[in-house]
């Protein structure tokens, strides 16, 4: 794995932001590394509070991701929306997602263009990232905050960041952005 280099991170990442980044990790790992058709979207649900509302979802845990959520109050579960109509770019799909009341934050897995999916030049974007399609999934909190995982098609390692996909993070944002965004 590799970091943006014109965004460092810092080494230690604090409890929310690192929740974050394990929930991207998590869609990243549940959509695989087939073509998309079109975005998939998810709500990212605080476990916690999923748990206290729903007893029973913690039967659909396993026993890492229950003790998980018991021990760390930023934990955050994705749940798949069910596929929002339109079209294949993201912004334009945006226009039509409905997120739950419950949602803490949102994550967005699509294909993106090498050099849409990077900032800086072009040149230096195929060279990270390869020419063809990347696999980006851009997750944002409530709070504002962001991480982002970009993969080239056919490349194992990935790029990590809050802000590689810029335009998707500030399109995310304000559909996600609540009143009390800090109490979650």
């Amino acid at each position: 794995m590799t970091e943006n280099s014109e965004s460092p991170v810092d080494d230690v990442l604090d409890p929310p932001t690192a929740a974050l980044a394990a929930a991207v990790l998590e869609v990243g790992r549940h959509v695989g590394e087939a073509p998309l058709r079109s975005p998939r979207w998810f709500a990212l649900v605080a476990t916690g509070e999923l748990l206290a509302s729903q007893p029973s979802f913690a039967l659909l845990l396993d026993d890492a991701s229950r003790e998980a959520a018991e021990s760390d109050p930023h934990h955050l579960t994705p749940i798949e929306l069910d596929e929002v109509p339109g079209t294949a770019d993201p912004l334009t799909a945006l226009e039509h997602l409905e997120v739950p009341d419950i949602a803490a934050g949102i994550a967005l897995a699509c294909d993106l263009d090498a050099i849409r999916a990077a900032e800086g030049s072009a040149d230096r974007a195929r060279e990270r990232l390869g020419s063809g399609p990347v696999r980006a999934v851009v997750a944002v909190r409530s709070d504002g905050s962001s991480w982002c995982s970009v993969r080239g098609a056919g490349r194992r390692e990935q790029t990590l960041g809050r802000r590689l996909v810029p335009d998707l993070v500030d399109a995310l944002a304000p559909v996600v952005e609540s009143p009390g965004a800090d109490a979650r």
